[in-house]
């Protein structure tokens, strides 16, 4: 399996984002908020919101990089063919590599044990 991230893994149109903030599911984590939905395709997308709280653009692409990392190394793992929208929280900018990791892992965790399918384990 390629562990890139094609261009049509990510989602680009406005009528996407407005579907998946008015009927997506909501995870709030330590780090970023996640909002997720499940959709009709063969593979899952997502996007990534920063806002300019988060200050200037270098520290804003940081973690728009981070976030499309954490996809593209962890795509097979998501349940389902699955929308989601990254809006990362002001505490990401101090976190470490491994403590976004692992927030995205529990993310992960929640999801599948909502779902029919044997919940994850990293271990």
């Amino acid at each position: 399996m390629s562990e890139t991230l094609r261009p049509r893994e990510r989602l680009r149109r406005q009528k996407d984002f407005l579907r998946i903030y008015s009927n997506g599911h909501r995870y709030k984590g330590r780090y970023f908020v996640i909002i997720h939905l499940p959709n009709n395709l063969d593979y899952s997308r997502m996007a990534v919101v920063v806002s300019k709280k988060h200050g200037q653009a270098v520290i804003r692409n940081r973690i728009k990089r981070w976030a499309r990392e954490l996809f593209r190394r962890h795509k097979e793992l998501i349940v389902g063919p699955r929308d989601l929208i990254f809006i990362p929280r002001r505490e990401i900018q101090q976190a470490d590599w491994k403590e976004i990791v692992s927030d995205y892992q529990k993310f992960l965790i929640t999801v599948s044990s909502k779902s029919k399918r044997t919940p994850i384990d990293f271990n």
